[in-house]
């Protein structure tokens, strides 16, 4: 008798099988079928700004892609799902693109969705890029990759720019959002990083994603007065904890990691973010890779972003991953001459093959790849620009 394991990694292999004998590309007078790249992010909810803002970087590079004749003559089509912050729905959403026969998928957003999704994307044998998660340990080879650097190396090259600009810090309170994975990891690694450097940690304070009202960690914050806060909280709980810390009157240097960096933060936390920071390696002024193409890319992406929920100006922070692993998968697919005739599966099998193999990529941002399967860029510090509303650099 199968186990329940079994079944489900039979059902999943017979499912990608299905879809790849149904697959029949038709060709039309337009020239060769598309090749379509899935996306899976946070479309709706308390989180939604992560993922519309991430969707207008993707169109960009659809748009460049395909301005330069496409992949091997084949246009690329996107195809955005919302998993509404929820890892079931992100499984789901998943395999529905599987069957529907992308060759690829970006995505999902999250460490709690990323932790989910990697192990299957194996299993169904579909390559996926995410370009967010931040929580270490959880990209599993050889079908998929984190092009977006992870918390053990990213928190520690801020943590060593944070205290090369407050020497005085002695004495730390940690603030972190324990229902998300990236933020139960990130602040296991500021712990280990404060005690490592002789910090005293005077608390781990702990709250919920969903959570409304965080003047209770506000008010233990500023009972315990540390020399700084260390802080992992997504956007929407980033503003509050820092609305809270000002109505409290705690005004000493607060250092969020990078899940604060993109979104709205910077736009709508006003003076009562002055003293916060976050760790990034851009801003909307500069990049580290082909910094030509990065004005071009922020230029277009701010002009198109109206909506004062996601920031005016937009802030690219690491959406422009998001542009890059659009940049690699075209790269990957034309060297190997693969246009929208070629099967999914075969299209795929090649995706994962260059995955084991990539050591370096260079697109708006340069990557250093890690035998972890994850990116890494060097990280600094920035703070916001309260006056011009956009994030700049700290260190």
């Amino acid at each position: 008798m199968q186990t329940r394991k079994q079944f489900l990694i039979t059902a999943a292999s017979a499912a990608g099988a299905l879809a790849t004998a149904a697959w029949a590309p038709r060709l039309g007078a337009q020239g060769k079928p598309p090749i379509k790249i899935g996306h899976i992010a946070i479309m709706t909810g308390p989180a939604s700004s992560y993922g519309k803002l991430q969707e207008v970087v993707m169109k960009i590079a659809v748009e460049d892609i395909n301005a330069k004749g496409g992949i091997n003559g084949s246009p690329v089509v996107l195809q955005t799902e919302d998993s509404q912050l929820d890892p079931g729905q992100a499984v789901l959403l998943f395999r529905k693109l599987l069957n529907e026969g992308a060759f690829s998928v970006i995505g999902p957003m999250t460490g709690t969705q990323w932790e989910t999704v990697s192990p299957i994307a194996n299993q169904l044998k579909m390559p996926a890029i995410t370009v967010n998660a931040s929580k270490p340990g959880i990209t599993v080879r050889p079908w998929t990759l984190r092009l977006g650097p992870a918390d053990d190396t990213a928190i520690p090259q801020g943590f060593a720019a944070f205290l090369k600009k407050y020497p005085e810090v002695k004495r730390v309170a940690i603030v972190a959002d324990v229902r998300e994975a990236s933020g139960k990891a990130g602040a296991e690694i500021f712990e280990a990083l404060a005690r490592k450097n002789g910090l005293q940690v005077a608390e781990v304070i702990e709250f919920s994603t969903r959570a409304t009202d965080l003047s209770p960690v506000a008010i233990k914050v500023r009972a315990l007065n540390p020399d700084a806060v260390f802080a992992v909280a997504l956007t929407p709980s980033g503003i509050l904890l820092a609305k809270e810390f000002a109505s409290q009157g705690y005004r000493k240097p607060v250092l969020g990691n990078s899940i604060i960096w993109p979104g709205s933060f910077v736009n709508n936390v006003g003076e009562a973010g002055s003293n916060w920071h976050t760790i990034g390696f851009s801003t909307n002024e500069e990049g580290n890779g082909d910094n030509a193409l990065y004005k071009s890319v922020v230029q277009r992406y701010v002009d198109r972003i109206k909506d004062p929920a996601l920031g005016i100006p937009a802030n690219m922070a690491n959406n422009n991953i998001a542009y890059d692993a659009m940049l690699l998968l075209a790269d990957i697919l034309r060297r190997n001459g693969v246009d929208g005739t070629t099967p999914p599966a075969k299209a795929r099998e090649t995706i994962m093959k260059e995955f084991t193999q990539l050591k370096t990529f260079r697109g708006l941002n340069t990557y250093q790849i890690r035998d972890t399967g994850d990116g890494d860029i060097p990280h600094r510090i920035l703070t916001p620009d309260v006056a011009r509303k956009v994030w700049k650099f700290a260190d």
